[in-house]
């Protein structure tokens, strides 16, 4: 077994960085049946596979611009002779590469997590109306916007349960351990009360992740938790996550401190064979938690299921 503790935002990076198992590198080591763990590059390609299959394509005249609706009625409005490419403003057909989460079950598949630096700069949670990744290809080369040019979107706010106080827009970045990180901009962005569903709208003047969200705001006192995951895993090959109990439209990886008495589900997730290797359990946060996860606990499940089993948690 080994054991994680996080006694800090960037001593736990550093944890989860370490693939060694010696003692001292915050691991525990205790003998268990001997099997062969997954390579790094198996999780992150089935993780990169949950996301491939979530791309809406489409494809449309620069010339023209496009008004583009989702599978789940996302409206992004790109204009006419806006795009470039080296700075030069591009003619001709283009591909637009669109992808829409919502829910917890795939922002675990996808590792689309929904975590943010608040004015403090300090990691938080947020609850989503929305994450999109959004981009515009030609001959396979990734387009801009002129800067005098952008494009809208349009969320229908019941996607995500309805309109919540103070959400705002965000754009994401990864950071040096491959988690999403959120940041809070300062763009245009505003709830649109006409028709029969209001909408978060937006003006966007990159391709790049956008978010509608909001932070939990998460009271004191909190406290660590610490997390033991099997031997043979670590941040390479595994992720953990934490997910709120009654936030279908939130999921955080572990950092920081988080509060006391916040009932969560912290799920531990791997591959395996091409499918997914997880474990689930769900705590009400005690001060100093610990979680501990062993091999004989773990589940193995395909996308598609392990999806709807994390979006079935209460």
């Amino acid at each position: 077994m080994k054991n994680l503790r996080n006694t800090s935002i960037i001593i736990l990076a550093t944890l989860f960085s370490v693939t060694s198992c010696s003692t001292d590198d915050g691991f525990d080591p205790i003998s268990e049946d001997p099997f062969t763990p997954p390579t790094a590059a198996a999780f992150k390609a089935l993780q990169e596979d949950a996301f491939n299959n979530l791309k809406q394509n489409a494809t449309f005249n620069a010339e023209d611009g496009i008004t583009f609706e989702s599978d789940a009625g996302v409206t992004l409005s790109i204009f006419g002779d806006c795009l470039t490419l080296n700075g030069d403003q591009v003619s001709g057909a283009v591909d637009l590469e669109f992808v829409e989460i919502f829910d917890r079950g795939n922002m675990l598949t996808t590792n689309a997590t929904t975590v943010g630096k608040n004015e403090d700069d300090n990691l938080e949670q947020l609850i989503s109306g929305g994450e999109f990744n959004i981009k515009a290809y030609q001959n396979g080369e990734e387009l801009e916007f002129d800067e005098s040019c952008g494009m809208m979107i349009k969320v229908p706010v019941s996607l995500t349960g309805g309109e919540v106080d103070g959400m705002g827009p965000f754009t994401g970045e990864m950071d040096q351990d491959g988690n999403l990180v959120w940041l809070e901009q300062n763009t245009e962005f505003w709830v649109d009360q006409e028709g029969e569903s209001p909408t978060y709208n937006a003006f966007l003047d990159s391709f790049q992740w956008f978010n509608c969200d909001v932070f939990s705001y998460d009271p004191d006192p909190k406290t660590e938790i610490g997390i033991s995951v099997p031997q043979g895993f670590d941040s390479s090959n595994s992720s953990v996550y934490l997910a709120r109990s009654g936030q279908p439209n939130s999921l955080g990886f572990i950092y920081g401190e988080f509060p006391i008495g916040l009932e969560a589900h912290i799920i531990f997730l791997s591959e395996h064979e091409g499918e997914f290797r997880y474990a689930i359990q769900s705590v009400t946060v005690a001060s100093g938690q610990e979680v501990t996860f062993t091999l004989e606990e773990t589940s193995i499940a395909p996308v598609e299921d392990l999806t709807q089993i994390i979006n079935d948690l209460p």
